[in-house]
């Protein structure tokens, strides 16, 4: 169970990577996780990302939540995002 997670956060870090080179400004990104002990750090690098970010349970399970993220500031950097992983 503990390496499924490690690899659904890896899965996480790698799609916030991926907004930050495909979203345009303004764009918005749903992601699903795991709730465990890096939660709160995937959250904190979304909201240097997004204006808003809201966390809602998921109707698949109890262990997953999910991220809304909406509207993608202007100007994030990808080296600032992949030092913070």
């Amino acid at each position: 169970m503990v390496m499924l997670i490690t690899m659904i956060q890896d899965l996480c870090d790698a799609a916030t990577l991926f907004a930050v080179d495909i979203l345009k400004t303004s764009g918005n990104m749903v992601m699903t996780f795991h709730i465990g002990s890096e939660d709160k750090n995937l959250e904190t690098r979304l909201k240097r990302m997004f204006k808003t970010v809201l966390r809602e349970k998921s109707a698949l399970s109890t262990m997953q939540m999910l991220f809304i993220c909406l509207k993608k500031r202007a100007g994030v950097d990808r080296g600032a995002m992949l030092e913070s992983i």
